[in-house]
């Protein structure tokens, strides 16, 4: 049943899972269009032995070293200090502000001895040459204080040609895919909210037992007609079920069901498909026509008294038999004026009072 409901959702709801993957894409696209372009120069770094050890024995104490000593950790600090950059940048020439614009990140791998200095910013050629001179000054400062290992470029940073970001295509792609699971979550969640709020108003428009209209709903039907006024004549028809209830409230619960769920499927047996069907009270329902004059009332009345005539059958073998004794009166109102006595003089004519 979960999944049925999952699968009708989507089907019913796709339309609302494509708008939100277009909407998504376009804010995308429009992201990636209107950003500045950022690339990314990196430059490698190898770090190994000083060469020039006195000795084999501190050549292997050295590379013996290198797993205890937390040496890629100092060496890529120095290399993105705030030192190393001033140095760099007395090449480049960037201001302070234009500076700024240019990420430097360092990034080591604990199974090898090769470090990656990256510069990110809207100029490829500035981030390959302040890379390269970040590399340089961090290599003398290095080497300068640390005599057991050196350090120097394994591959100097490159201009690059395509921006490191946005990534138009791939961006597009996940925006999309955002997009259709965002769509999903929404046409779902409304599908499950639209459940319980379905039921709830079917609850209070429909009578439980004969599911017919509530009395509720009636009113409410006669509001609208009223309102509209484009119903003109509405002929409103109480029928009491003389004695019923006295057979009525010995019944069982499903027994009562069954009975009061075959009354109202005859009395909308002899109706048209805009005229209503509600239950009033338990012995009595309710009947609204809408643009029917009261000369083709009387006629329905006919009808109505002559199809509840026949005995209903009712039990777990329909062995059970109930005869009915309806008792039917009508009004009809043929404009506004009118209209508020229409239920009042039905009633009175029924004998009934609220």
């Amino acid at each position: 049943m979960f999944i049925q409901q999952i699968i009708k959702a989507i089907t019913s709801g796709w339309k609302w899972i494509v708008a939100f993957m277009l909407v998504a894409v376009c804010i995308s696209l429009l992201i990636s269009t209107t950003s500045v372009p950022i690339y990314q120069a990196s430059a490698t770094f190898v770090i190994a032995p000083n060469k020039d050890l006195p000795s084999s024995r501190d050549v292997v104490s050295a590379f013996t070293a290198l797993d205890t000593l937390d040496i890629f950790s100092t060496y890529a600090d120095i290399l993105s200090s705030a030192r190393v950059v001033d140095e760099a940048n007395k090449v480049v020439g960037l201001s302070d502000a234009a500076l700024a614009g240019y990420r430097k990140t360092t990034q080591m791998n604990p199974d090898s001895i090769i470090l990656r200095l990256s510069v990110e910013g809207p100029n490829p050629q500035t981030a390959a040459t302040l890379a390269n001179e970040m590399g340089k000054y961090g290599i003398q400062f290095i080497n300068a204080y640390f005599s057991v290992f050196e350090i120097d470029f394994l591959d100097q940073a490159v201009a690059p040609a395509v921006p490191f970001k946005p990534q138009t295509y791939r961006d597009l792609a996940i925006a999309a895919g955002a997009g259709m699971l965002l769509g999903l979550i929404v046409v779902i969640i409304k599908e499950f909210m639209e459940i319980p709020l379905s039921q709830f108003i079917q609850r209070f428009s429909l009578d439980s037992e004969s599911l017919a209209l509530s009395r509720v709903s009636i009113l409410r039907a006669l509001g609208d007609m009223h309102a509209k006024d484009n119903q003109w004549p509405v002929t409103f028809m109480l029928v009491k079920l003389v004695n019923f209830m006295e057979v009525y409230d010995v019944l069982p619960r499903f027994s009562k069901k069954e009975v009061a769920t075959r009354i109202a499927q005859r009395l909308k047996h002899r109706l048209k498909g805009a005229d209503l069907v509600g239950r009033w009270d338990d012995s009595i329902f309710a009947i609204v026509l809408p643009k029917t004059p009261e000369k083709v009332s009387s006629i329905i009345t006919e009808k109505l008294e002559k199809e509840l005539a026949e005995p209903i059958h009712f039990g777990i073998d329909n062995t059970e038999e109930l005869i009915l004794d309806p008792v039917i009166r009508s009004s009809t109102c043929r404009d506004q004026d009118v209209f508020e006595t229409l239920v009042s003089k039905t009633e009175s004519k029924l004998q009934i009072r609220k």
